[in-house]
């Protein structure tokens, strides 16, 4: 990861998870419009001064255009022109360009200013208010909170921006073919995610897919709690890593230290499914890792999961990262 930022940062990048489970991560604070928003370092791979883009018909409104780095094609989304914000003073000429890596996806985000990192736990960052309607392409870009001394701070989801405006077509929100005839309304399935966009997307697959005793939860320390109150009753976890109160790998962690919980499958659906990162989900206990947003691959899993094949699942699972 590179960060060729004017403002240095308060920990050197990448020295915060080196171990799994401790349910910290790092911010990158940025400024728009006047207000101050953050993004998981983890998602991002550089911060640079903007480049000349080239602007291609038909492109989405908050696409600036497309430059070339290092022979890497991306598009520039203008942040604040998506969120439909308003820059109170004129906006400075160079800003910022935040490169994010998430879902497979290379983005250019631009920004007025970038402040710097911010080392915290996931405690601290309380979930955002949920707003906006049961509609995906309305709900709220907003997904945690956080409170710093005087200043206020909005984490992006930075996933359903980029999903909304580059219409990722590997969404997959159709019912999924039940090839091992399990009897999925009977099994209690848990899913933990704090994006209002992925968490109606799944819903929705998983519903049409006739999982229907389904607990949904909004942050991991929500989540904690209704796996904790079934004392063993829950089927299978499917749970994001970034999430406010308590991430998924804390979460997993706890699960698989908790007597009475160890034997509760959990699925990681997340976009920061990386070499490392699966490391990190291995240490934890996690016994699937999934990168988002393989809809139908995460219900087939879950099907082999609740249909008593998780040492198959676990086998392939082990597999696939030894060949990685």
């Amino acid at each position: 990861m590179r960060f060729n930022m004017s403002t240095p940062a308060t920990k050197t990048s990448g020295d915060i998870l080196l171990d799994a489970g401790t349910n910290e991560l790092e911010v990158l604070v940025f400024g728009l419009a006047g207000g101050l928003y953050g993004v998981n370092v983890a998602k991002v791979r550089e911060v640079i001064k903007p480049m000349p883009v080239t602007a291609a018909p038909h492109q989405h409104a908050s696409v600036q255009g497309t430059f070339n780095i290092r022979g890497n094609v991306l598009p520039v989304v203008d942040l604040a022109s998506h969120l439909s914000l308003t820059r109170k003073q004129p906006f400075e000429a160079e800003g910022r360009v935040i490169i994010t890596e998430f879902n497979g996806l290379r983005t250019g985000f631009l920004v007025d200013t970038v402040d710097q990192i911010y080392r915290m736990g996931w405690e601290k960052i309380r979930p955002a208010p949920e707003v906006g309607s049961d509609n995906p392409a309305s709900v709220t870009p907003i997904t945690g909170v956080i409170e710093m001394k005087d200043k206020l701070i909005l984490m992006i989801d930075f996933e359903s921006v980029a999903d909304s405006i580059l219409i990722e077509r590997r969404l997959h929100i159709e019912s999924v073919e039940n090839t091992l005839g399990v009897d999925r309304a009977s099994k209690h399935i848990v899913l933990a995610e704090d994006s209002p966009f992925m968490r109606n997307v799944l819903l929705e697959v998983f519903t049409a897919s006739g999982y229907t005793n389904l607990k949904v939860c909004s942050n991991g320390e929500e989540a904690w709690e209704a796996v904790n109150a079934a004392q063993g009753a829950v089927d299978c976890l499917v749970s994001d890593i970034e999430m406010p109160r308590m991430d998924g790998l804390y979460l997993c962690k706890r699960i698989k230290e908790t007597p009475a919980l160890k034997h509760t499958p959990v699925v990681l659906f997340s976009s920061l499914i990386s070499d490392d990162n699966r490391k990190k989900g291995q240490q934890v206990g996690a016994d699937v890792q999934v990168s988002k947003p393989e809809l139908r691959e995460t219900v087939m899993l879950v099907d082999k999961v609740v249909s008593g094949r998780i040492d198959e699942v676990r086998a392939t699972a082990n597999a696939q990262a030894a060949a990685a």
